[in-house]
């Protein structure tokens, strides 16, 4: 039998192995390399961008004639001193929802004729200790027409208010979203007819968290930036 002769088996050549691994360690330290620099744009590119400047700040001179009025009316407010008592009284998540909240629904009053809020009762921040339902609102006397009023109100609806027992109220469906917007509740059986007891808050989150009290915070970031493009910017507040 012939014996095929030829290349003397370049697959166990120790020259051409020695070869093909000097090709296969400089193909792995390129690609290595290759992924450095990738790794090394990346973390320049994702260089954190500074902040967008805030501006906690939101004095009494950021009220409106009629919130101002309502609020020199506040119980405990001084007289004569308003800007006192707003300062010091009320913490910043307190501000930031009366100011917010009595700014949108003030809105939807004025753009009809109506001046529906008589008188606050008492506003409601952040309180960790209390339930999601007592915390950012705004308790107020309404007018006996106000519930007639807002029930009326196109896009508007009937508030399923499971967690206000003894009140019900309508809701704004702000963008088409049940969950979204205005809530405006009255007391089913006022103590006076003439001067309901009830509140008003904003809601911002949907499904679960619409239940959280974090979902009527106008103060958190998330939900300011909704807020104003809702109702626009409350002054030059900026979380």
């Amino acid at each position: 039998m012939m014996t095929r002769k030829g290349n003397p088996g370049v697959l166990g050549n120790p020259a051409v192995m020695q070869g093909e691994s000097a090709i296969r360690a400089s193909s792995k330290i390129f690609a290595l390399s290759a992924l450095l620099c990738v790794v090394g744009c990346r973390l320049v590119l994702k260089v954190d961008l500074p902040p967008a400047a805030s501006n906690p700040n939101l004095p009494y001179a950021a009220l409106t004639a009629r919130q101002a009025a309502l609020f020199d009316a506040y119980p405990g407010v001084a007289a004569g001193n308003p800007e006192a008592s707003w300062t010091n009284a009320l913490d910043l998540s307190q501000r930031v929802e009366f100011a917010g909240g009595s700014r949108a629904v003030m809105a939807a009053e004025a753009a009809r004729g109506w001046q529906d809020i008589l008188a606050l009762v008492k506003i409601n921040g952040s309180d960790p200790h209390a339930a999601s339902a007592d915390q950012f609102n705004t308790e107020v006397l309404w007018s006996k027409d106000a519930a007639g009023h807002f029930k009326q109100l196109p896009d508007w609806s009937e508030h399923l208010a499971l967690l206000h027992p003894g009140q019900f109220g309508y809701q704004e469906n702000r963008d088409g979203n049940p969950f979204w917007g205005i809530v405006v509740l009255f007391d089913e059986n006022p103590a006076d007819p003439n001067k309901v007891d009830g509140q008003f808050h904003i809601d911002f989150r949907s499904l679960f968290g619409h239940y959280e009290a974090e979902n009527g915070d106008i103060g958190n970031k998330d939900n300011y930036q909704r807020y104003k493009i809702w109702y626009g910017r409350i002054g030059a507040f900026e979380p």
